[in-house]
């Protein structure tokens, strides 16, 4: 798993199944959503896609502002500022047929070293190098309850704050349906999402 479960910690990119959606909704045309597994958040929508999100003490917080259904599309984005500790931000979603839950990190990282799993390969786009690795989550929760799926994670995590930037998801995707040996399937809901675990605060 990408990390312990007795540590409160996340063991797949959903919630834990005690732990309800705080919220999710649609602002200004963008679909968004946030859920928290102890400590607490509160997501703060601006105008068009923008959004702010803090987040104090908790065990974990996944949350931010995108569409649904995602789709190949280039997100455009800012990290405006961040303070505080945090894991992860950049494109979170999901598909279905198969159950697919991806992330494309922009800022931090994700676990990638699941026992002996190696990197799939590596893929340029946008000017970097991400590292594919994937993962098979069993019986755990997902947006259609517990299931057993595949994680793929691509991990660059060099942004920084106050610069325009941009994610050709197209070329992740194709890596992925190519690569991943899972294929990928339908869109579900895809956001630029921040994420912290473990007992972090902090604000984007």
């Amino acid at each position: 798993d990408i990390a312990p479960e007795a540590e409160g910690v996340r063991t797949s990119g959903f919630v834990q199944n005690e732990i309800q959606t705080d919220a999710t909704g649609f602002n200004n045309g963008y679909f968004w959503s946030l859920y928290t597994a102890g400590g607490t958040a509160n997501i703060t929508q601006g105008n068009a896609g923008n959004f702010a999100i803090n987040y104090s003490g908790v065990n974990d917080v996944v949350g931010g502002k995108g569409w649904n259904p995602g789709s190949a599309r280039t997100v455009n984005y800012n990290i405006g500022a961040q303070s505080g500790s945090y894991d992860f931000v950049g494109v979170y979603g999901w598909t279905k047929s198969p159950l697919i839950e991806y992330y494309v990190v922009e800022r931090g990282f994700m676990p990638w070293n699941f026992g002996n799993n190696a990197a799939v390969n590596y893929m340029t786009s946008d000017g970097h190098q991400y590292r594919f690795c994937k993962h098979q989550q069993v019986n755990q929760p997902s947006i259609i309850g517990t299931a057993t799926f595949w994680q793929y994670i691509d991990n660059w995590g060099g942004a920084t704050t106050g610069s325009n930037r941009s994610i050709n998801m197209a070329n992740h995707i194709n890596n992925w349906r190519s690569r991943g040996g899972q294929g990928f399937g339908s869109y579900d809901y895809m956001i630029l999402a921040v994420e912290a675990f473990g007992g972090k605060s902090g604000y984007i």
